[in-house]
């Protein structure tokens, strides 16, 4: 085997072996962990849905409220983390409980907007950013205005 040949079945070797670590540790995470990863992460998804920027979707997850605001690294960092773990959790959550990840997803849909505050924003499933203190009733995320 030539020089140049050796150094690319060792390039492939060490690549293999690489992604297979990260894909055990990928597979590692624990809902402890996920959960400890969120929580740090807490304070400034707080900061970022405080300044209007960052808002609650029906399916779970967070996303910026105006195109303009995916301009900001940091945001997009934080919102592709989160909803990385979110994903994970939901995941999780539903081989628990032996049902599918969209449910478990909708479900925290519906209990993040009931625990929203007044002025964060929310969108519903027509793609619309509303804020809370808009809605006349959070029963179900997409059905807000809807009366019985």
């Amino acid at each position: 085997m030539n020089g140049s040949c050796s150094k690319a079945v060792f390039s492939a070797v060490l690549c293999t072996a690489v992604l297979g670590a990260m894909a055990a540790a990928a597979r590692a995470d624990t809902r402890d962990d996920i959960i400890d990863r969120m929580a740090k992460r807490l304070p400034q998804l707080k900061a970022y849905k405080a300044e209007g920027k960052i808002g609650e979707t029906f399916n779970g997850l967070v996303e910026a409220v105006k195109a303009e605001y995916w301009k900001d690294e940091t945001l997009r960092e934080l919102v592709a983390d989160e909803n990385t773990d979110r994903k994970a959790f939901y995941a999780l959550t539903a081989e628990k409980y032996e049902t599918t990840p969209e449910i478990v997803a909708r479900s925290a849909g519906i209990r993040n907007f009931k625990a929203a505050e007044p002025d964060d924003w929310l969108k519903l499933k027509d793609g619309t950013w509303v804020q809370k203190k808009n809605l006349k009733d959070v029963r179900e995320p997409g059905q807000e205005d809807q009366k019985d």
